[in-house]
């Protein structure tokens, strides 16, 4: 599949792995990108820049491919320095495609476009798309409100945004939210977009770093079994509604709660070491709606191979209506 977007990072399918703290680590990345896609990992997993720099190397001894890392820049929690000690690190390394979210990418993009990196930029509204690309942004995932993470508080479903983002903008434009399959995927498709962005299905398979109870839950959380958290901080997070989000819910019913407040509730190192011990309702699972629609654990090569081939009946059985 030749899209915008594939030739602009040098992949065989227009399939990007969205990065998921803690859990996309080198080897369910490098699975992604050994597949044809854009394997992701997300910077910030790691505690300084030694261990940074060791990911970005594992990642070149599992895959000649192109690859991605993702920096975020979620306001609650960015450190300048530390940011900018990681994109160094990036640069030096010489990855050549590089992820940004959390907040408009302001002066964080040029040390990236100085070195010739491609950017990606994440965003929940195609007001805050066309503010990346000012940025500089090379392209622009947008996300609906049916993802995982964080998908903005505006409530707006994916198919609206990657219509609109994808008629409005210069730049290719990524789809995100709820694509789990190959009719998601030509659907997500069929709206403009030059590419997609996947997270929620990877997160059921073998080379994700998790747990095999975490992986087994995924398959029991229905399409209606997720909530939005942190709606109080206008910073929206998707997750399973287990006994932790219902905890965190509660404590944003109290008066002037602040992010100090939640932290403890929130913490994605606690909730990833919650899952990795299997004590699931003390863990936020950041799940999209799509959740409801994964029914097996496959391994990355398989879920291309059903992405394609799905992909491909959509369209037959489209073509042969339009001949009916």
């Amino acid at each position: 599949m030749k899209t915008t977007f594939t030739e602009l990072v040098g992949i065989k399918y227009p399939i990007m792995q969205g990065a998921m703290q803690y859990m996309s680590l080198a080897e369910l990345a490098a699975a992604v990108s050994n597949a044809g896609g854009l394997g992701t990992v997300p910077a910030m997993a790691f505690k300084d820049a030694d261990e940074l720099r060791a990911e970005i190397k594992k990642m070149k001894s599992l895959t000649d491919k192109p690859f991605a890392f993702n920096i975020s820049l979620v306001p609650e929690v960015i450190i300048p320095d530390k940011i900018y000690e990681y994109i160094n690190v990036i640069i030096e390394e010489g990855v050549k495609v590089v992820e940004t979210s959390g907040q408009r990418p302001g002066e964080f993009i040029k040390p990236f476009k100085e070195a010739g990196v491609k950017v990606i930029h994440k965003v929940t509204t195609v007001r805050h798309a066309r503010a990346a690309v000012e940025d500089g942004a090379d392209a622009i995932s947008i996300i609906g409100t049916e993802a995982g993470g964080h998908p903005g508080s505006a409530g707006v479903a994916g198919h609206i945004l990657w219509a609109k983002a994808a008629e409005e903008l210069d730049v290719p434009v990524l789809a995100g939210g709820g694509i789990v399959d190959g009719k998601s995927f030509y659907m997500a498709m069929s709206t403009g977009v030059e590419g997609v962005l996947m997270g929620t299905r990877f997160l059921a398979t073998p080379e994700v770093n998790t747990s095999d109870a975490y992986r087994q839950a995924i398959l029991t959380v229905p399409e209606y079994g997720t909530v939005l958290t942190m709606e109080s901080l206008n910073n929206a997070m998707r997750v399973a509604r287990n006994k932790q989000a219902e905890r965190v819910l509660v404590k944003e019913k109290e008066e002037n709660i602040t992010f100090a407040d939640l932290a403890p509730l929130v913490s994605g190192i606690a909730s990833y070491e919650a899952m990795m011990e299997g004590r699931l309702d003390d863990a936020q699972m950041s799940v999209g709606q799509g959740i409801g629609r994964i029914n097996k654990i496959q391994t990355v090569e398989e879920i291309f191979t059903d992405l394609i081939d799905g992909f491909n009946k959509t369209h037959d059985r489209m073509t042969r209506l339009t001949k009916e």
